[in-house]
């Protein structure tokens, strides 16, 4: 058999298997439709304090005491961004591990979330680090100092 045979031979079982799916296709869309509701799980975003921006922690041990300190230290660091502006700055605690703080910061739109940068917050060595390019190289943030002690009194 000739090779321009068989690409024909072969060319013609992919259209009819083609063929065969997309008439499955058809028939199950046009079959009774089956409902899909998704029920809404709430979003650390979802969850706010009414009298400011501050977040609430969804789950954990962090108080909305702890949320504003850290708002607070992320604000008066010296971390920049072309994406937004400091003041529209979210701060959500992703994890903690140890004495360190894994911080996200967004910017919150109307209809969806956009991550800026990733943070660590060593309460215990009193340092901020911007991981967002490489956590094993953070870029060191310098912040207002004075926050600390109010960290650990408000922060576990």
């Amino acid at each position: 058999m000739r090779p321009s045979n068989l690409l024909i031979i072969v060319s013609m079982a992919l259209l009819s298997a083609c063929a065969t799916a997309s008439q499955e296709a058809t028939a199950d869309t046009t079959a009774a439709p089956k409902q899909i509701v998704a029920e809404p799980t709430p979003t650390n975003a979802d969850v706010k304090d009414s009298t400011s921006t501050v977040l609430k922690p969804q789950a954990g041990s962090y108080s909305p005491e702890c949320y504003k300190v850290i708002t607070d230290i992320v604000m008066s660091s010296s971390f920049k961004t072309e994406a937004a502006k400091k003041e529209n700055i979210k701060v959500r605690i992703d994890r903690e591990e140890g004495s360190k703080l894994f911080l996200q910061l967004f910017a919150s739109e109307k209809d969806h979330e956009s991550t800026l940068a990733w943070l660590r917050l060593d309460k215990a060595n009193e340092k901020l680090e911007d991981i967002t390019v490489d956590p094993a190289s953070p870029v060191l943030l310098k912040y207002n100092n004075a926050l600390i002690s109010e960290l650990r009194q408000n922060c576990p």
